[in-house]
């Protein structure tokens, strides 16, 4: 097929290399303003193809420049610019959308990391046809994946990566072969989720139970930027965590033991080992960031 890639990420390139592989035509790349030099940018331009990074890819001339192309399909992959309807209709085939979420019950952003602080255990990517709302369009292929206990997002994402790639050149055999059976969303199954910020990963020890820190903190782990929470007035990210076993209880927020880096720490219902990126001054039995711990400060 004739395609017009947007991308970015690994994900993008992952995917970009899968098209070309499997022998497609790339007329053209799309990359985010600024990523010129990012790895789908320098995929592109080693293979011979036309790099550009619109401000809006709805501006009519831009449009017009993709519309002269005379793509069969563009491909969505880890773009973030809205697609407006000029450029969703522009194609024969339409635009094809990466979606690392189950539909329509994972619509919106950051679908990998909600499905592990839902404690999920497992999780689909898709393959949509983007249409004008937030990942409502039709799921052309779909595939799901197991969630160990221990896994991290950075698994999530290298298993996603790697399945994206073969999804998509599916998707686009079955559509040249007009084979495709596209799954209508049900909108009364739907649920959106948003984007998460950096301050959303704080851990109140009274307020989360011990399973719930530790969907967190491996949602949050490298390369996001990591759960947190404070130890006085200094802030401990959290790399890793993991289940104590048997069962160990005590009061929120305590530090009941110290193993090396890790310290086992109480949860509102037990306890759970975490690692954080700084465990020098902590003591057993000193207490991390709680509610109660603020409500009993001092009055200054």
């Amino acid at each position: 097929m004739r395609i017009v890639f947007a991308g970015n990420n690994p994900r993008g390139a992952a995917c970009l290399r899968g098209l070309l592989s499997a022998g497609h035509e790339i007329l053209g790349a799309l990359v985010h303003p600024g990523a010129e030099n990012s790895d789908v940018a320098r995929d592109a331009a080693a293979a011979g193809i036309a790099v550009e990074a619109p401000e809006d890819v709805n501006d009519p001339a831009v449009v017009d420049a993709l519309a002269a192309l005379a793509p069969d399909v563009i491909v969505l992959a880890g773009y973030g610019q809205i697609v407006r309807a000029s450029v969703l209709t522009l194609a024969p085939h339409g635009c094809l959308n990466l979606h690392a979420g189950k539909l329509p019950q994972y619509r919106g952003s950051s679908p990998l990391n909600w499905v592990l602080i839902n404690g999920e255990d497992e999780f689909t990517i898709s393959v949509i046809q983007a249409a004008a709302g937030v990942d409502t369009g039709d799921v052309l292929r779909e595939r799901t994946f197991p969630i160990g206990p221990e896994d991290t997002i950075a698994d999530l994402h290298a298993t996603a990566n790697g399945a994206f790639p073969e999804l998509l050149v599916e998707t686009l055999a079955a559509a040249e072969a007009r084979t495709l059976e596209p799954r209508r969303q049900e909108d009364a199954e739907a649920a959106y989720y948003p984007l998460r910020f950096p301050d959303d990963g704080l851990l109140v020890w009274d307020l989360v139970t011990a399973e719930q820190a530790h969907n967190r903190i491996r949602a949050l782990a490298h390369p996001y930027p990591n759960a947190f929470t404070f130890h006085g007035s200094r802030r401990l990210a959290l790399r890793r965590s993991r289940p104590a076993l048997p069962p160990f209880h005590g009061e929120p927020g305590r530090v009941y033991r110290i193993n090396g880096n890790e310290l086992l720490v109480c949860a509102s219902d037990r306890c759970v080992w975490v690692e954080p990126d700084d465990a020098a001054g902590i003591d057993r039995y000193d207490r991390l960031a709680t509610a109660r711990g603020l409500l009993l400060q001092e009055p200054r």
